[in-house]
């Protein structure tokens, strides 16, 4: 009778909270004053004399002070904090398995309570939600089902802040979560779960991830058959387009890869979803799709390095359209931005080399078209005078086009040259040169 009396004693917070809000002592023990109770149970806490302790904490508990006349550092929920650490000490200590076993839940109610009074703070309650999944694991022979519940609390963690769940314990906490969730096999859970932690993930927690993903979805035709109705269902479901895009790229099912990446550029309008669908077409030899997704790309674009990229592939672009007075202007507003750009240089050589191949379709080279090369030659020269990065580049192709500059019949009995001479480049030579307009010097 003396030991059940006992454990009804120590159980006062063991019931559900109204119970034991209607059966616990608000006031101090002894007739102390509340600073003096909380003194005792301080310094008592501190040297580790838990029982003790425990003797003078309860009315906190069961009083809830906000504050403590005497004490401004006073902190309610750090009370339960240490009341829970009491509770669990205890129950370490005891023998008696229905001893020990209510100490244990003498702290996982306080800590209940703790998250029911303290969790509109985000930062509290993912403190007492981390606790208490410590807690449970720490206990899980002492409570039924206690290491499932520990899972459910690190997975919590994840939806209160995933960042720092995931800086926590090298990536236990993650591995703990993730892994409970794919073992129960709640994969929309799992997706779900990835899909909120992903972005906030590298190293070792992106492979993990990454390799949990692989793991829930299979195949890539098992990913497709998963992600579909899901678009169906939800067609501004943005992550599983962006699955799906994955699975047809692994399969490289283009023709269903492009409708997906056009659906997310359409959900999702970000300067790399327009450079994606346009590099896409760009490896379809749709050029005209590629032109049209860049300058999308362009409208988009917020550094300079990025509108002179995209004005140097819309150079490519219109060079490959047979379009190159477009091509020249493109290059023109790369070196706007950027006139140490030894590439852009490079890119207007390719363009007046291309005006020569373009210029003598159906005809033979004369000597007014071999004029053009020396302007080519001055554009390539220029590129690794200015920048050195690309000297082996402009070697590698300055011969092929000497090679076909004017010879000395060419220059003073065909053209009426002399070396030395500005000779401009435009309908002077033949009308389709006229939008080259460019000086260059004979040689």
């Amino acid at each position: 009778m003396k030991k059940l009396i006992t454990l009804l004693g120590i159980l006062f917070v063991s019931t559900p909270l109204t119970h034991a809000q209607a059966n616990c002592n608000p006031e101090p023990p002894s007739g102390l004053s509340p600073l003096a109770a909380y003194s005792i149970f301080y310094e008592n806490y501190r040297s580790g004399d838990y029982e003790f302790a425990l003797d003078y904490g309860r009315w906190m508990i069961c009083a809830k002070p906000e504050k403590l006349e005497g004490n401004p550092r006073f902190s309610l929920l750090t009370q339960y904090e240490r009341m829970a650490k009491i509770y669990q000490e205890i129950a370490r200590s005891k023998e008696d398995p229905s001893e020990k076993r209510a100490y244990v839940d003498s702290a996982l109610t306080v800590l209940n309570e703790a998250i029911e009074l303290f969790g509109e703070d985000p930062k509290a309650k993912f403190d007492l939600t981390f606790d208490r999944g410590r807690f449970y694991q720490e206990n899980y022979n002492n409570m039924d089902d206690g290491l499932q519940k520990a899972y459910s609390d690190y997975e919590q963690l994840f939806e209160l802040d995933p960042q720092r769940a995931l800086n926590m314990g090298d990536g236990y906490y993650l591995r703990q979560a993730l892994n409970n969730i794919i073992k129960q096999d709640r994969t929309e859970d799992a997706q779900a779960f990835i899909d909120k932690v992903k972005p906030h993930a590298e190293g070792d927690a992106l492979e993990f991830i990454e390799e949990k993903q692989q793991e829930i979805l299979g195949s890539p035709e098992e990913q497709i058959a998963y992600f579909s109705p899901l678009v169906e269902e939800d067609p501004e479901n943005i992550d599983a387009w962006k699955a799906l895009e994955s699975a047809y790229e692994n399969l490289d099912n283009r023709e269903k890869l492009n409708e997906v990446k056009l659906k997310i550029n359409e959900l999702e309008p970000t300067y790399d979803s327009a450079l994606d669908l346009a590099e896409f077409a760009r490896s379809n030899a749709n050029y005209s799709n590629a032109v049209k997704y860049y300058k999308e790309a362009l409208d988009r674009a917020s550094e300079d390095a990025q509108k002179k990229d995209l004005y140097l592939r819309l150079a490519d672009m219109h060079i490959s359209l047979e379009q190159l007075s477009t091509a020249k202007s493109y290059v023109q507003d790369a070196l706007a931005i950027d006139p140490n750009d030894g590439r852009a240089y490079i890119k207007m050589a390719t363009i007046y080399g291309a005006a020569v191949t373009q210029c003598t379709e159906g005809r033979k080279l004369e000597a007014e078209d071999k004029v053009v090369y020396w302007l080519v030659i001055d554009y390539l020269n220029k590129a690794k005078n200015i920048d050195s990065s690309v000297a082996n580049t402009v070697n590698q192709q300055l011969s092929t086009y000497e090679d076909v500059t004017p010879n000395s019949e060419d220059k003073f009995f065909t053209l009426n040259l002399e070396n030395g001479q500005k000779i401009t480049v435009d309908g002077s030579l033949r009308s389709c040169y006229s939008w080259i307009n460019e000086t260059t010097t004979v040689r």
